[in-house]
């Protein structure tokens, strides 16, 4: 008796590999460890930029950050990820953990008159003892940027 079709058997497969593949990052990203906020966080650049940290959660290999972000100012957009290495968290020790850019903003594109609102995911993971981080936008560059604005905050953790 011959197998039925050996083309078929490594396509599902493949589409089953696929299936499950995708599982584990959603429950990585959905599961973690709560790190409460001793107080609501915000911080604003001059260009009219404001970002506000709303939630702060560890998983096993990544720090995930809540935030909302708002933009007033003159021109049409401003973008919080301008360069692959000017966003990221800076621990109390000075490591840093680079932004995983989304794909549907991977800038961090926020339209004048607009609030963005998401939850940002930092490779590598924040020590459980550490009392406080620092978020960083596009390093180096002045808080007047009209396309990049600079922008740090300091987040204090419980």
């Amino acid at each position: 008796m011959r197998p039925r079709s050996i083309a078929r058997v490594p396509f599902v497969a493949l589409v089953l590999c696929a299936s499950l593949a995708a599982m584990p990052v959603l429950a990585v990203e959905q599961a973690g460890t709560p790190r409460p906020l001793v107080k609501a966080v915000q911080a604003t650049a001059e260009s009219g930029v404001v970002v506000r940290v709303k939630d702060v959660v560890v998983t096993d290999d990544v720090t995930l950050v809540t935030i909302s972000a708002s933009y007033s100012g003159e021109s049409i957009f401003v973008n919080l990820a301008d360069s692959d290495s000017g966003t990221f968290l800076q621990d109390e020790d000075g490591q840093k953990y680079p932004l995983r850019k989304p794909a549907d903003n991977t800038w961090l594109r926020v339209q004048a008159g607009d609030t963005m609102q998401g939850r940002l995911v930092f490779l590598g993971v924040v020590a459980p003892d550490s009392k406080t981080f620092k978020l960083v936008f596009n390093e180096g560059k002045p808080g007047s940027d009209r396309d990049a604005p600079g922008l740090s905050i300091d987040v204090p953790l419980s």
